[in-house]
């Protein structure tokens, strides 16, 4: 039983020193750990014992919107079908180990979850953080189950029920006949699983959809949209803006809708939070993750699980300056909700720079500087004089910076310290080097002047200013992809090397080159 007091250990500081292989935790009878004296396992939706496998299905809500609404009945319909797909599958497949099959066929686990409840409640004009969007999440929810439920104690008539059924089978029926309490169908269902019983320990579940959403132009599972406009890679080289689906039908006919908008939203983080022109009940609808408080999301989530014969895979995004207290009250809150799981990311906590935390709510403060640093000494001849810059870095990436302009008045000493201090601080605080670089390309002085950084170059390079050299040194050495002008957004994805590595539905998805840390 988990407890309900949370004790949470204060960390103090983090910052790289190095890097080590991370292996995966295992026992020799069951894949989870004890942490911290709670049982844990990998997989958040799924939780099997050792030797289980996960038969996961996932549907598309958005296809089944109409101009009438939603088509509970030609969604029912096909959830139906699928489960009974999803059951021979658990014949015909292939497993890695013999133990995999007997355990599946003995149990014959499925999980069927929604995909795309973001766009399907855009589609609805359904808010996803309100009172009907609870409602409509937890009705797609228990028609789904309820369907499942059907299609299983049909299957208990046809082939018989799963493997210990009859040992459990008052708990077994209390719990699944939960589940789809206020269907309509509840008393139909009712009967024939007291009559049959079910042929599948269980049905549904809220799985990451990564690749899959991506393939079938989805939304994420049932998480809310993380941005509304976001940038990927062609394979000619060149970059594109993509648009959310039903914004883009919704609304590309309309005045206000314009590139200068697109462009708008794209650098606001693909939120409509804050920007004029556009309509208030579209900005009220179209949500994204970022625009919605902790609780409404573990408010639905709530919805959901009731209506669940598993769990949910979902991951609440905090922003950098989400406090302890903060996280400590979200998880507090989903368990009083009754959730079996809940993730969150704080955005920020797995960037590749020093983060320190103090004893207060306060989270990132100063930089802890180490002992002991790698440090570069370059020089570039500047119209006041020649400029020497000390950069320090850790694995790679400058964190420190210092300038001395030989033979420079006081004045100028004064600002070129002062101008690597501020550089320095900003790095240590996560600001990226792109950012850095843009602000200070192009800052022009009284004094140009022409410096090759190497000996190889064709020709030499104009330095307009102090600030201007810093940022040509800063570009040429320090970012790998020049012509990479995306807005940091997430971690630095280990496929495509671009910062579109976004926590999404409790695992690392790329939004670029839909590369996923689960597939």
């Amino acid at each position: 039983m988990v407890e309900r007091k949370i004790v949470r250990k204060r960390i103090k500081k983090i910052f790289i020193e190095g890097s080590n292989d991370v292996y995966d935790l295992k026992s020799k009878k069951n894949p989870n750990f004890f942490a911290n004296n709670i049982l844990v396992h990998n997989c958040s939706e799924q939780c099997l014992p050792g030797f289980f496998a996960c038969n996961l299905s996932a549907i598309n809500l958005r296809k089944f919107v109409n101009e009438e609404g939603f088509d509970f009945q030609s969604f029912y319909k096909t959830v139906y079908d699928i489960m009974r797909l999803m059951d021979n599958i658990i014949d015909k497949m292939d497993y890695p180990d013999l133990r995999f099959k007997e355990n599946s066929i003995k149990y014959r686990q499925v999980g069927i979850g929604p995909m795309g409840l973001a766009d399907t409640m855009f589609a609805l004009d359904i808010k996803y953080d309100s009172a009907d969007g609870r409602k409509f999440a937890g009705e797609i929810m228990r028609t789904m189950t309820s369907a499942c439920l059907d299609c299983s104690s049909e299957l208990a008539n046809e082939k018989g029920r799963f493997h210990d059924y009859d040992v459990f089978k008052d708990d077994v029926e209390s719990i699944m006949l939960g589940f789809i309490k206020g269907h309509e169908r509840e008393s139909i269902i009712k009967d024939k699983i007291l009559k049959y019983g079910i042929r599948n320990s269980s049905v549904t579940t809220c799985q990451p959809t990564g690749t899959t959403a991506i393939s079938c132009d989805a939304s994420y599972g049932i998480e809310p949209c993380f941005g509304l406009v976001f940038q990927k890679n062609l394979i000619d080289g060149s970059i594109m803006k993509i648009v959310n689906p039903v914004f883009e039908e919704r609304f590309k006919d309309y005045d206000w809708y314009t590139d200068t908008l697109i462009d708008k939203i794209f650098d606001n983080g693909g939120s409509l939070k804050g920007i004029r022109g556009i309509p208030k009940e579209v900005r009220e609808v179209f949500v994204t993750a970022h625009d919605i408080k902790p609780k409404d999301r573990i408010d639905i989530q709530s919805e959901m699980q009731k209506h669940n014969s598993s769990a949910i895979s979902s991951t609440l995004n905090l922003s950098k300056d989400a406090t302890l207290d903060d996280i400590s009250n979200i998880y507090k809150y989903a368990y009083e909700k009754g959730l079996k799981g809940i993730t969150v990311y704080r955005d920020g906590s797995k960037k590749n720079q020093p983060i320190t935390f103090t004893k207060e709510n306060k989270i990132i403060t100063e930089f802890e500087r180490p002992s002991k640093l790698n440090a570069e000494v370059f020089t570039i001849d500047t119209g006041n004089g020649k400029m020497y810059v000390t950069v320090s870095t850790i694995e790679g990436k400058p964190i420190e910076i210092f300038l001395h302009i030989g033979k420079s008045g006081q004045l100028l000493s004064n600002f070129s310290e002062a101008l690597g201090r501020t550089i320095s601080i900003a790095l240590q605080h996560g600001v990226p080097v792109e950012s850095i670089v843009r602000t200070l390309l192009g800052i022009n002085s009284d004094h140009p002047t022409w410096y090759r950084f190497e000996e190889s170059d064709i020709k030499p390079s104009q330095i307009l200013s102090v600030p201007d050299g810093i940022a040509q040194l800063l570009d040429r050495y320090y970012i790998k992809n020049e012509k990479d002008d995306t807005p940091f957004m997430g971690d630095i994805c280990p496929s495509c090397q671009r910062s579109t590595l976004l926590m999404i539905e409790g695992c690392k998805t790329c939004t670029n080159c839909a590369y996923s840390a689960c597939s």
